[in-house]
């Protein structure tokens, strides 16, 4: 009996123990629910911040500095013949800035919409797609283009990954400091994802600024020898991050560059052709 007795007093402390075990969990998991509604709630507010920033830049920003432009377009008309060679060179200047300001709202814009605007994905050649970019982008007549290889079908939002190869390329052309430049567009199937690269025989990247040049507003060269908001890179970076893969670039001064990104496949819905 005594035996009886030790073995159900065993067991009702072992069922207190794990009632108490079990309240902790409950408590652990409604204090966790309400960190993670907080942290929702913080969210929210800071994607309706974005948006309102975004709204601001829009409107506050560029209808004064559509005024200075158009201001500057009538004086240099209007009084031409007043501006010696060195008023026109200020007058010119003037406008470049206008314009670099209008480029960099833009950058902002498209850098804040990145993740939180829905994407429309859908099945994406991207030969046609690179091949549209290059049109767009009418790269003269001294730069060829080729594809080292042909680029798979993936099931990506058009729109982003046009982003992507419209950057890539279009930095090579831009910096391009070659008589005959040579850009090449290539892909490789890595098993669980693909890997892009875009190459170039330009300049080149000394390895000191490779970390730099995917950081918002960085520029290697004076924006007065070429224009560039140093957005393009960190678009690039940021929307292939949202797809899980990443970015690298692979340069020595003076020997080219090659980008590297990579984009992990979604099962059937991508393909090789």
């Amino acid at each position: 009996m005594e035996e009886r007795t030790n073995e159900l007093k065993a067991k009702t402390e072992k069922i207190e123990e794990s009632r108490k075990a079990l309240t902790y969990l409950v408590e652990d998991v409604n204090k966790t629910g309400e960190e993670l509604r907080k942290v929702n709630m913080e969210y929210a507010a800071a994607n309706k911040e974005l948006k309102e920033f975004a709204y601001i830049v829009s409107h506050d920003l560029k209808a004064p500095l559509r005024a200075i432009s158009q201001l500057t377009h009538w004086i240099s008309e209007d009084y031409s013949e007043a501006f010696d060679d060195d008023g026109k060179k200020q007058m010119d200047l003037i406008l470049k800035r206008v314009k670099r300001m209008d480029g960099l709202i833009e950058g902002i814009l498209r850098y804040s919409r990145i993740g939180r605007i829905r994407e429309k994905e859908g099945r994406l050649d991207l030969n046609l797609l690179v091949n549209e970019v290059i049109d767009n982008i009418a790269p003269p007549d001294n730069i060829q283009i080729t594809f080292e290889n042909k680029l798979p079908v993936v099931f990506r939002d058009s729109t982003r990954m046009e982003q992507v190869f419209q950057n890539l390329i279009g930095n090579a052309i831009k910096f391009m400091d070659k008589r005959e430049g040579i850009i090449r567009v290539g892909c490789a199937d890595e098993g669980a994802f693909w890997k892009f690269s875009v190459s170039d025989n330009g300049p080149g990247i000394d390895k000191r600024y490779h970390d730099k040049i995917f950081q918002i507003f960085q520029t290697l060269v004076p924006r007065d020898e070429h224009e560039s908001t140093g957005i393009g890179l960190t678009l690039v970076k940021k929307i292939i991050g949202l797809y899980g893969g990443s970015v690298s670039v692979g340069s020595e001064a003076g020997h080219g560059a090659t980008f590297f990104f990579t984009l992990p496949k979604k099962g059937k819905k991508d393909e090789k052709l």
